[in-house]
């Protein structure tokens, strides 16, 4: 699929959630990339993570990263990356690793099953 060749303006007002076209600005306030400032929302959801899955196909987000960097002085895209408890990066949405998900499920099990045969024995 051929690259569409595209402004960071006409991409923010095209494909930016937060964007009003009726109004010309983001829902509750100026846009901040349109007024040449950072905006947290635009960076982390808009242009994504360079590893980002969920892209718009036939964009070209480098050319349009470094058009936003120009514009508002970010010179590097950093990513928070969340982390569970033994130092696996996880995903979207993710709150344990598969490690880890097993091992405090057989524990909450071994609890369970703890106090139910206490209550049984103390009968």
């Amino acid at each position: 699929m051929p690259q569409k060749q595209t402004t960071l303006v006409r991409f923010v007002k095209e494909d930016c959630a937060n964007f009003d076209k009726h109004y010309q600005s983001c829902l509750d306030k100026p846009c901040k990339v349109l007024s040449n400032e950072r905006c947290g929302y635009f960076e982390k959801v808009v242009l994504g993570p360079p590893d980002y899955k969920y892209k718009l196909p036939g964009y070209d987000y480098a050319k349009l990263f470094a058009q936003y960097a120009d514009q508002t002085g970010a010179k590097s895209q950093r990513v928070k990356v969340r982390r569970c408890e033994c130092g696996t990066p996880l995903r979207h949405r993710q709150r344990y690793c598969e490690h880890c998900v097993k091992t405090r499920a057989k524990e909450a099990n071994r609890q369970r099953q703890k106090k139910y045969r206490l209550s049984i024995v103390s009968m």
